[in-house]
């Protein structure tokens, strides 16, 4: 079954629940990401409702108050997003997207040597094996 994509809101209300360690209430995620009001409480409970519905949050009543837990891991939510990217914009090729961040100019020497470092690793693990 293909998972569904995060649009743009749902992911920033993601990032906030998964900053809980297992489940918050809308308030609470409200509260972290919106100290000053910047979005409406009712806004972010119809996105966290939405995103019951999509299945990327699990929704528990206790009481009177709905506590929500991740449903997908923040791993498994950029997995789905990569792959996406990479079948709509590199027709389905990571080493096309690899060659586009490394010539793009904006990964930093620290992030060039760890990626080379990894690469390295990986290539040091096949040639192992």
């Amino acid at each position: 079954m293909k998972r569904k994509r995060l649009a743009v809101a749902e992911s920033e209300i993601m990032e906030g629940v998964w900053q809980f360690d297992g489940s918050a209430t809308v308030r609470e995620v409200h509260s972290r990401l919106y100290p000053n009001g910047e979005k409406a409480y009712t806004t972010v409970q119809t996105i966290m409702n939405i995103l019951v519905e999509k299945g990327f949050l699990r929704k528990e009543k206790i009481g009177l108050v709905n506590f929500y837990t991740p449903a997908v891991s923040r791993l498994e939510a950029a997995e789905t997003e990569t792959q996406s990217l990479v079948s709509r914009l590199f027709q389905g090729s990571f080493g096309a997207l690899a060659n586009y961040l490394v010539d793009s100019g904006e990964l930093s020497q620290d992030e060039l040597d760890e990626l080379k470092a990894l690469i390295d690793a990986r290539e040091q693990e096949k040639g192992g094996a």
